[in-house]
């Protein structure tokens, strides 16, 4: 026999169905997870194989290993650190102090956190476009061995940014709608608590 779980309350169906704004939350979550999860396996496996190579070069090799192993890394490793940065803001994995959002009520807890991330986004806005700015400044400067431009780690901060921007969004949009449970909640496991 087949159980029918009864239908939700009609205040509760979109809450249910994630229509609306939590259905923009939810698209803009897969798409920065999708592309920053990608960026750190893509980075990531880049870095394990370039410096393992690199370390028996350095055995095998007269010359003490590859002399674009130092530059490589340089210009990956902010990629691989902002992908995680927006990972997790989207995991509610940063640091945060909550005192005075834990002694508020849940009306105030809500205007209180949508305030913050409103703080967050121009915060974010600013330091993207102003590392844009400086990635046109640093864009003559190249790496002596491979060529490459001094502005690619700013363009990583600055899509790193963009991330930022959108997950804070996408939570915005879960808390206006659902109120402050809607925070995400860390999985002990993945911060190491």
């Amino acid at each position: 026999m087949t159980r029918v779980s009864p239908l939700p309350h009609p205040d509760e169906q979109e809450t249910v169905t994630g229509g609306g704004a939590l259905s923009v939350a939810n698209i803009i979550d897969r798409a920065v997870g999708s592309v920053c999860r990608a960026m750190i396996l893509l980075t990531g496996i880049a870095l394990l194989v370039l410096l393992t190579a690199n370390v028996v070069a350095r055995y095998l090799m007269e010359s003490g290993g590859f002399r674009f192993a130092q530059e490589l890394p340089e210009r990956l490793f902010p990629w691989f650190i902002m992908a995680g940065v927006a990972l997790a803001v989207q995991k509610g994995g940063h640091m945060a102090v909550e005192s005075v959002l834990a002694r508020l009520n849940r009306g105030g807890a809500r205007i209180m956190l949508l305030v913050g991330f409103a703080i967050i986004i121009a915060s974010y806005a600013i330091l993207g476009w102003e590392s844009i700015g400086v990635a046109n400044i640093v864009s003559i400067e190249t790496s002596p061995v491979l060529g490459l431009s001094s502005s690619w780690s700013y363009y990583a901060l600055a899509l790193g940014c963009l991330g930022v921007i959108l997950t804070t969004f996408a939570l915005a949009l879960r808390v206006w709608k659902l109120g402050p449970e809607a925070m995400p909640t860390p999985d002990p496991e993945e911060t190491g608590i």
